[in-house]
């Protein structure tokens, strides 16, 4: 046992002298600890030093923060962009043009919308803030109102001798129905908008269809961009064209013959492609009757920026002969009627829509109220001779007339005299209505004429 006592104390004592002393074991952690401390500090300052040297020197002071605040700048705007909404268009707004023709468009393919009688012919629609959504269907941006518009015209039988049949019983209950129906869907115009829809209440003014010629420098301006167009087609440009009797080519190719050709770069159309030095009647033609020339699908055709026409020129131009080169065939369409091909509501051949309804309601005036076309002609007769051409001369409203307008206007003495005439039944009339004020009480009136009291008269 004592051996054994002896043998346990001796390994005890073996374990403590193994240990190191107490100020040693709190030290060696510590120490430790700092040099990796240290180890870590030296790497960060070796890889800073690293990315300095591959750096600039103001690269730190300026660049840096100059490249963060665009980039800020860039997410706030993209920010933005997503969180913003898109602002749209107001959709009442009848006295605006623009608005209207783009409604009218909806309105240009035939396959989508026939021809109409005049009292619910697209005009009508799109004067009451609807447009074409699908086929005989028109629909309103402000309300959302959809109206589905089914009317099949019968057209007049004619015999073989030319002469039109006369119509049965069954033709006649037939018409009137289709009449009752027009007078119908002219009611639905208005009253199948909504009830709080802006529309039910206005719809645009009769001289919406009006167009801005009463400019001679923008009216000349459009025409020579329209005539530019055409100038570039001349090698399958239409030579077979019909004008009304009282139109003079050779006139107006004299007066504008300078104004087309001269070289100025006034417009984008013009430094993009040069007229040539030779007058293009046949394009002069299109351009005065208000057709503008575009490429569609590779196909030129001609369009009216009133009413939407197009047409396409490959209809009315010859066609090659594979047999005879020497002798091309006929074209498919004889000659192209330029007063004609436009819609009947058009303004430049309709003179009740350019003049917002006076034709209508004018029709024995003497003059005429004019067409489009025709208040082109009289711009154009009342410019500037060449050389100074460029700067039309500004003419009156009453110039824009019909061409005999000047010889039926009032001689000046006259219109004077009617208007004195005027200003003095006005003043009669006036003093009819002219009320005495009482006098006031002790109040009197002095040798100049002013109100004074009694006591202090002189």
């Amino acid at each position: 046992m004592a051996y054994a006592l002896s043998t346990t104390k001796r390994k005890f004592h073996r374990i403590l002298d193994s240990f190191p002393n107490g100020s040693t074991t709190s030290l060696a952690p510590i120490t430790k600890h700092d040099n990796a401390s240290i180890t870590t500090f030296a790497e960060y300052a070796a890889r800073k030093k690293a990315r300095s040297e591959k750096r600039p020197m103001n690269s730190r002071t300026s660049e840096t923060p100059q490249m963060s605040l665009v980039n800020i700048e860039s997410e706030r705007a993209e920010v933005s962009k997503q969180t913003t909404p898109e602002k749209k268009a107001p959709y009442f707004v009848p006295w605006d043009r623009d608005a209207f023709l783009a409604r009218l468009k909806t309105f240009q393919h035939v396959y989508l919308w026939a021809s109409k009688p005049d009292e619910v012919n697209e005009v009508q629609w799109a004067k009451r803030g609807w447009r074409l959504l699908d086929k005989d269907t028109v629909a309103c941006s402000g309300c959302g109102k959809q109206v589905v518009m089914k009317l099949e015209l019968d057209e007049p039988i004619i015999r073989e001798n030319g002469q039109e049949d006369v119509a049965t019983d069954e033709e006649e209950w037939r018409k009137k129905a289709q009449d009752q129906l027009v007078e119908k869907y002219a009611e639905m115009i208005v009253t199948e908008h909504g009830t709080n829809c802006l529309w039910r209440r206005r719809g645009c003014d009769a001289t919406i269809q009006r167009m801005r010629l009463t400019q001679p420098e923008s009216t000349l301006s459009d025409l020579r961009a329209r005539y530019i167009s055409f100038s570039r087609l001349k090698t399958i440009l239409p030579t077979s064209l019909r004008t009304p009797e009282n139109f003079d080519i050779g006139y107006n190719s004299q007066r504008l013959g300078t104004y087309l050709l001269e070289s100025t770069t006034s417009s984008a159309v013009e430094q993009r492609e040069p007229t040539t030095r030779v007058l293009n009647e046949d394009a002069l033609k299109f351009a005065l009757f208000g057709w503008e020339a575009e490429a569609a699908d590779g196909l030129e055709v001609a369009r009216c920026n009133a009413c939407f026409r197009r047409l396409g020129l490959w209809l009315f131009i010859l066609r090659p002969n594979p047999e005879n080169p020497n002798e091309p065939r006929e074209a498919i369409v004889d000659r192209l009627d330029l007063v004609h091909e436009h819609r009947d509501y058009c303004p430049w051949i309709n003179p009740t829509s350019q003049s917002g309804g006076r034709a209508a309601n004018n029709i024995m005036s003497d003059p005429p109220e004019p067409a489009g076309w025709e208040m082109l002609q009289n711009v154009i007769r009342h410019m500037k001779h060449s050389p100074d051409a460029a700067s039309p001369k500004p003419i009156s409203l009453s110039e824009l007339g019909s061409p005999m307008s000047a010889s039926t206007l009032l001689d000046r003495k006259e219109r004077v005299a009617k208007d004195q005439e005027r200003w003095a039944k006005l003043k009669k009339l006036k003093q009819v209505f002219r009320v005495k004020r009482p006098k006031r009480v002790g109040m009197d009136k002095d040798e100049k004429g002013k109100m004074v009291r009694p006591h202090t008269a002189t």
